[in-house]
């Protein structure tokens, strides 16, 4: 296809790193390398002219900002510039803002279950695990810049301050090698425009919710090199079960700020910063009956005390830039420190029901946690013959803090049935534990990652319509954990860890490519043997085919294949021992819809199937994870807009989310399930929009999760209602 590179000034701005001035140096032989390259040609002027090659649409700005469809044509996640999605040979789905605002929903664990191929193993929101191809992801990225990402300690995201969600599934090892083998999701924060639309939200819900955001932007010069954008949010939503008892709302908020200066035609550079803050009445779900079986549905029952607490507080701030050279290639540098604190403390079910009643258990934890993540590279396209290939070398650093405190107990009460656990006196779990309380335990860890790694990727064009990607990295990596409580300390480190990457891509027809992929990924463990040293990586490989094709940039489809490995996982031994033994396999496909079927109506829509063979066993709770992902699931939604019908178009929307039959390692059974959703949207004028949607629309009653026979034994939310008005001016 022919593709119109622009010039610098149509490109937004990416990251900028105070350590990118320290950093460049080691990428001089290569933009001398292509400095060189240009000998040929007359000196620049300030503003590049367009040029027009056959090539892969490198370099070009990524359409799904301000876009109004479910479909996103490209993507910047397992890339470093943004790049067609049917050109990167590994499954992604992008969540535009269209999808986003229409399901109306707030948190990233509330977008990922209606999105195809992602499991939600559902807790409160902002608590609930992700998983893909039956892992976990333990880390986010804010533009391409990861930081830690855990269930317990409530650090999913709000999606106020985002434009779009990108999701990676399987390992993307080139560009973040010490991660989980699940993927990389990648949120891409909202930046400013000079002439950009101001939005002003207000919601109310039923059950008891409301929800205000406030999103503005503008230019903050003259010349509109400089502008900004802020966004404010907050949610305030009832549980149902605990407000039965008088407990206490849960509630999210989200303060963002940015501001972005073009320098000159050639380069950018930002800077943002993002507050986020989430209050929790915790509910761990129901005990099972005497049995085990599952108790009867609905259940309005409040397994925990009135006191139940978990609060968390993040602060992100970023820095980028961006500069294209002479040669036409990109230098992209940037930075984020990420600080959040997290504290809990709460009561629930200790064992199954019996007569009525259940033991008490507790947990509470507190809990510092500070990353930081900086990356420089240089994306550098070259012409060979008629058509254009690309090169991209770079150097990323990520240091991972947490300093956890963690206490439990199994016995906090005997035999008290659900009211009298809400009326149980106040226990605060991890002062008693520090004190040495019988029944009562401790864990106090501190664990440290630092890893600096080396990549280089090249996409090259064999034939007009071939491409061969090949890759590597190089990862310097250390790993210190500290037991607090024992005063005993262990690291793991390597000075040339490698990992590989390959795959090709070809063209069938002019929408649709085929491609296979080889992408290899490791993980370090934070487990420590009899002897008291930190177990070696976990490492795996996937292997996957398919075909993606795009439709005139307003469709696009997807089919995948794979199969992926794991081994190294910490598995117990007879004599209690931890050795890196486990080793599982993975495969399954998927396809998946997203775009305009009509210039009226809209879809996104998908089927994952996943098939897990433990080779050899590690824990009974971490295999039994595999137990907890179905092996169908499938997810609809879709929006028709209704002309000619009242003054103003109406859009109608309706979705359903399907899940199969699954199970818990405790041998708990779930049956399949699948909840429907509506909405209607209409604008009252060109700025004032009106949106209702109703959330579980038949009010089915179900389980989304299952655990132990006292808790994480989950039920899905009753019906909801959520009215919204929207002004945009």
């Amino acid at each position: 296809m022919t593709t119109h590179l622009p010039t610098m000034a149509t490109l937004r701005p990416f990251r900028l790193s105070s350590l990118c001035y320290a950093l460049l140096p080691l990428l001089s032989l290569s933009v001398s390398s292509a400095h060189a390259a240009e000998t040929t040609e007359d000196a620049p002027s300030a503003t590049l002219d367009t040029i027009v090659v056959k090539a892969n649409p490198l370099y070009r700005l990524d359409t799904s900002y301000d876009n109004d469809l479910y479909s996103a044509n490209v993507a910047t996640v397992g890339t470093k510039i943004p790049d067609y999605l049917e050109n990167i040979p590994q499954s992604i789905s992008v969540i535009t803002k269209a999808k986003i605002e229409d399901t109306n929903v707030n948190t990233l664990d509330q977008i990922a279950k209606r999105t195809p191929g992602l499991r939600v193993l559902q807790n409160d929101d902002g608590r609930s695990s992700i998983f893909s191809r039956g892992y976990e992801y333990d880390q986010y990225s804010i533009d391409g810049l990861s930081a830690p990402m855990a269930s317990i300690n409530g650090t999913l995201p709000n999606l106020a301050p985002f434009e779009r969600v990108e999701v990676l599934r399987g390992p993307s090892g080139l560009f973040n090698a010490a991660s989980e083998l699940g993927g990389v999701v990648n949120l891409v924060r909202k930046r400013g425009e000079a002439g950009g639309e101001q939005t002003l939200k207000a919601s109310i819900s039923d059950p008891k919710g409301y929800e205000v955001m406030a999103d503005v932007q503008g230019s903050l010069s003259e010349d509109d090199s400089l502008v900004g954008r802020s966004v404010i949010q907050y949610d305030r939503q009832a549980n149902p079960i605990v407000d039965d008892i008088d407990g206490e709302d849960n509630d999210n908020s989200s303060a963002y700020f940015s501001i972005d200066k073009r320098l000159n035609d050639t380069t950018a550079i930002g800077a943002g910063y993002l507050y986020q803050e989430r209050n929790i009445t915790p509910n761990n779900g129901l005990p099972t009956a005497a049995d085990g079986s599952l108790l009867s549905l609905p259940n309005d029952d409040f397994y925990g005390a009135r006191w139940n607490d978990f609060s968390s507080k993040s602060n992100d701030v970023f820095a980028d830039l961006q500069h294209q050279l002479p040669s036409k290639g990109i230098v992209s540098a940037g930075v984020r420190y990420s600080d959040r604190k997290s504290d809990y403390n709460y009561a629930f079910a200790g064992s199954a029901l019996s007569n009525g009643t259940t033991n008490v258990a507790g947990t509470s934890g507190d809990i510092d946690e500070n990353s930081i993540s900086a990356d420089i590279s240089l994306s550098q396209p070259f012409v060979t013959g008629k058509t254009q290939s690309e090169y991209v070398i770079g150097m990323d650093y990520k240091r991972f803090n947490v300093d956890s405190a963690r206490a439990s107990s199994r016995a906090l009460a005997k035999s008290l049935t659900a009211s009298q656990i809400n009326d149980l006196g106040y226990i605060d779990i991890l002062q008693e534990a520090r004190n040495g309380t019988d029944g009562y335990r401790l864990t106090h860890t501190e664990n440290t990652l630092r890893e600096l790694g080396l990549y280089a990727k090249v996409n090259y064009k064999l034939l007009e319509r071939l491409s061969l990607i090949a890759g590597g990295r190089i990862s310097n990596y250390e790993v210190d954990s500290e037991n607090k409580v024992t005063g005993t300390t262990a690291s793991i480190s390597d000075d040339h860890h490698t990992t590989g990457y390959g795959a090709l891509v070809y063209e069938l027809t002019p929408s649709i490519n085929a491609y296979g992929s080889y992408t290899q990924a490791f993980a370090p463990q934070y487990v420590a043997d009899v002897n008291g040293d930190l177990l070696k990586p976990r490492e795996g490989e996937q292997f996957e085919i398919g075909l993606k094709g795009n439709w005139q940039d307003t469709l696009s489809a997807r089919l995948s294949a794979y199969r992926m490995t794991d081994e190294n996982a910490a598995a117990t031994t007879t004599s209690g021992d931890q050795v890196a033994l486990g080793e599982r396999e993975m495969q399954g496909f998927e396809v998946e819809f997203n775009g305009e079927i009509t210039p009226d109506w809209q879809l996104s829509a998908g089927y994952t199937y996943l098939d897990s063979d433990i080779k050899q066993a590690s824990t009974t709770s971490d295999d039994g994870i595999f137990l907890l992902m179905p092996k169908h699931s499938a997810n609809l939604w879709t929006t028709y807009k209704v002309n000619n019908v009242l003054a103003q178009p109406l859009t109608v929307g309706l979705g359903i989310d399907a899940v199969g039959s699954f199970s818990s390692s405790n041998g708990i059974e779930a049956d399949s399930y699948y909840t429907w959703e509506a909405m209607a949207s209409y604008p009252f004028s060109e700025q004032l929009t009106g949106q209702i949607n109703v959330y579980n629309l038949l009010d089915d009653d179900h389980y989304v999760r299952v655990g132990a026979v006292n808790t994480f034994n989950i039920p899905g939310d009753g019906r909801e209602f959520k009215a919204s008005l929207t002004y945009k001016f």
